[in-house]
């Protein structure tokens, strides 16, 4: 049975499914009365629902660590996530490695790669009739299949169809098995990497020869961090930011006239991740006693970052809580804030112009199929639709 906004903050748990259905609301009660709240749930935090608390932590790296970004494990419990929970000054050493490879320069390469998996998917849709599950038969496939590609370059023909066959099961279902075949065929992949001659346009191969700290190399396992990283990072999240833009282009008549207009990347899709963030929430630790908000915090103490309420906080927005086109937005917490903003933010926002630019080219008048129900997602990726039977008409 669902529960009330007013009882989800009396027991507040991010993960609880019984409270997502008006976990916005209650977000929106927070902000208004009690924008810290405290939780029990997973060992206890604080819950920061306003922007300018969530952006105060984000900004203050020597206050809060990110050593323990996940509020709940999934299959990455014993596993690092480089360069995502790594403090200064070890996380600029990290970033310098990886940034070049997410540039939008560098991302744009794949941009042939992602059409052609978008292409494939949806031959298979179109043979299939009029109608399609949008998160299993086109997102998933994508994400999945991009990924694989980027990280295992140079593998074999039979080492990629079995890593992007793991890779959706992860996406899938993000089991702790899953998570532990993939893990595996990562190390697999970068005992071969070490030793190949070094390729600079070989995800692996540049983590492997890299060095950190002054001129030490990669550990193993920062070097497996770094893809659970890559991994964890660009599968549910850039699915779910597709299934929300989906969702809002199936229900509104408006919105696929402005995903046809060349310039929609540029005008329109920050609006959408500003309404529904790629991640939901982020945690950070106390380094020593601190203050935040109205709360004195001691060292130890968790607070969990709202990215989706503070996006939502009026103080900072206006027409905070509704999809709004063509206002002069200020900049949001989509992609987090501060020196650990999303490394992938330049290839997830390529996959979704990229997947959407195909899919009008091909299909019109997309609607949500008569009765189907659309279960929605709880925790990182909160409000997303986890499935979303659609209906078409083909161009």
């Amino acid at each position: 049975m669902a529960k009330s906004a007013e009882e989800i903050l009396a027991d507040l748990d991010l993960f609880d499914p019984e409270q997502g259905e008006h976990m916005e609301e209650a977000m929106a009660l927070a902000r208004e009365k009690c924008p810290v709240v405290r939780s029990e749930a997973d060992g206890g935090y604080y819950l920061l629902t306003r922007y300018e608390d969530v952006r105060n932590v984000c900004e203050r790296p020597e206050d809060f660590s990110n050593r323990r970004p996940a509020v709940r494990g999934m299959g990455l419990d014993n596993v690092r996530l480089v360069p995502l929970d790594a403090d200064p000054p070890l996380h600029r050493d990290f970033r310098r490695v990886l940034n070049p490879y997410f540039s939008l320069s560098h991302v744009r390469r794949n941009e042939p790669k992602m059409r052609e998996i978008c292409k494939q998917q949806l031959d298979r849709i179109i043979e299939g009739g009029n109608r399609f599950e949008f998160v299993h038969d086109y997102a998933i496939p994508l994400t999945s299949g991009v990924l694989a590609e980027i990280i295992f370059t140079n593998e074999t023909e039979d080492f990629m169809l079995k890593a992007v066959a793991t890779v959706e099961r992860v996406a899938a279902d993000l089991s702790p098995e899953a998570f532990m075949e993939l893990g595996l065929m990562a190390a697999e992949a970068l005992m071969r990497a070490e030793q190949a001659p070094p390729d600079e346009n070989n995800i692996l191969s540049v983590i492997t020869s890299a060095t950190i700290e002054g001129g030490r190399p990669l550990t193993m396992e920062e070097r497996l961090g770094i893809v659970a990283a890559l991994l964890a990072g660009g599968l549910d999240t850039t699915r779910s930011a597709m299934a929300n833009i989906a969702y809002h282009l199936a229900s509104r008549p408006d919105v696929e006239e402005r995903l046809r207009d060349p310039n929609w990347v540029r005008n329109d899709l920050d609006e959408f991740l500003r309404l529904q963030p790629t991640v939901s929430f982020m945690a950070r630790t106390a380094i020593h006693d601190t203050v935040v908000g109205d709360r004195r915090l001691k060292a130890g103490e968790r607070v969990v970052l709202s990215y989706l309420s503070a996006n939502r906080d009026s103080s900072r927005f206006d027409n905070a809580e509704e999809l709004a086109f063509g206002m002069d937005r200020k900049a949001s917490a989509a992609f987090g804030l501060g020196i650990h903003r999303c490394l992938g933010q330049h290839l997830a926002k390529l996959q979704i112009e990229v997947a959407f630019d195909e899919l009008l080219s091909r299909m019109t008048n997309l609607r949500i199929e008569p009765g189907a129900e659309i279960p929605r997602q709880t925790g990182v990726s909160a409000g997303a639709p986890e499935r979303l039977p659609l209906l078409f008409d083909q161009r």
